[in-house]
């Protein structure tokens, strides 16, 4: 398709990245809260490990202070089998004497204040039952909760790419219901929407309604194929005309429709016959010896005007126009006299005629 139809295609297109923006918020949320949660949850566990170990290491400087109070009343003789039967009534391990404090993370100390033991200190192996049960299960479990925190973002990130392909195939299915199948153009039912985009709007616009002259032959003759072939090339020889971000539409059988943001009635009649001689020209795509004329209807300014108001005006000024053979052009509310005298000539009726247009 001719690349200045494309650039003058003004159909509605939703943006699929502005469409997927809250899904993606929501993905982006779920990963973050994902992530939130399982530090929140290692977190948790460090900090039940570290109050359980507390709590049991308080508990055992507690035996240990019942012990040291024991140890205090006996005889030197009798401390060391004592320390034996009374580690293990107390639950503590490896306990013994030690002349200095307990440097390793595992052990604790308890400092003997008064007797003949009194530079001494208790020594013994904490238990630590968080950091226990933290070396015995965290490696299997923590893998396992990571497993499942990736899997649920994989699903998210899945169900996002599968959403954004639903989103573009939507996307696709609403373009091309608004677009011409033959042309590429936009269709009546992309040009009534927009029309009411810019009836709402604050822009001048101007309508024509264009409609081709001695197509029929052309089908008659040479086929419908041929007529297909002629009606794209008509499609990309009127959009030549048009400047960027003007719309054209092809709304049926050899019909078109534009929509140009000018409105000084100069500008428009040299539109007019620009098209009119752009169209005129042999249609190669079916013969040299092969023309077809179209006739135009405008309307100079729609601005606040429905859109079934104006298709309306323009085909009343298409049907003056074409009244006299075709090859012609009028505004709407005027009639027109014979079209070859408006357009060719010499002599001062047509040169009055095409100041009047």
């Amino acid at each position: 398709m001719d690349a200045k139809i494309n650039k003058l295609l003004t159909l509605p297109e939703s943006d699929p990245a502005k469409a997927l923006a809250p899904i993606r918020r929501l993905v982006l949320g779920a990963f973050l809260g994902a992530l939130l949660a399982g530090a929140v949850l290692i977190a948790s566990t460090l900090h039940v490990m570290q109050t359980t170990d507390s709590l049991s290491m308080a508990d055992e400087r507690a035996r240990a202070a019942q012990i040291a109070d024991i140890l205090v009343a006996l005889q030197p003789d009798q401390i060391t089998p004592a320390l034996e039967r009374l580690g293990q009534v107390a639950g503590l391990r490896n306990l013994a004497l030690s002349p200095a404090v307990a440097i390793e993370e595992s052990q604790q100390s308890l400092p003997l204040l008064s007797g003949p033991l009194g530079s001494h200190f208790l020594t013994w192996t904490a238990e630590r039952p968080g950091l226990y049960l933290f070396n015995t299960y965290a490696p299997l479990r923590v893998p396992l909760m990571l497993v499942l925190i990736c899997s649920v973002l994989a699903c998210l990130v899945a169900m996002l790419g599968h959403v954004r392909r639903i989103e573009h195939q939507r996307i696709a299915a609403q373009r091309q219901a608004l677009r011409d199948h033959l042309t590429g153009l936009p269709n009546r039912l992309a040009l009534e929407g927009e029309l009411s985009r810019l009836a709402d709007g604050d822009r001048s616009f101007s309508v024509l309604a264009l409609d081709l002259d001695r197509f029929k032959p052309v089908n008659d003759l040479f086929g419908h194929h041929a007529g297909d072939l002629a009606l794209i090339e008509v499609a990309q020889r009127l959009a030549a005309q048009l400047l960027p971000g003007e719309f054209l539409a092809r709304i049926g059988g050899d019909e078109f429709v534009a929509i140009v943001y000018r409105n000084h009635r100069k500008d428009l009649v040299h539109l007019a016959r620009d098209c009119i001689a752009a169209i005129g020209a042999p249609l190669a795509s079916v013969g040299w010896n092969v023309s077809v004329g179209v006739s135009l209807g405008i309307v100079p300014n729609g601005l606040g005007e429905p859109a079934a108001a104006l298709l309306k005006q323009a085909d009343r000024a298409l049907y003056e126009a074409k009244r006299h053979d075709g090859g012609a052009f009028c505004f709407t509310g005027e009639t027109r006299p014979e079209p070859r005298d408006s357009l060719a000539g010499d002599g001062p009726r047509s040169e009055q005629l095409a100041q009047s247009a």
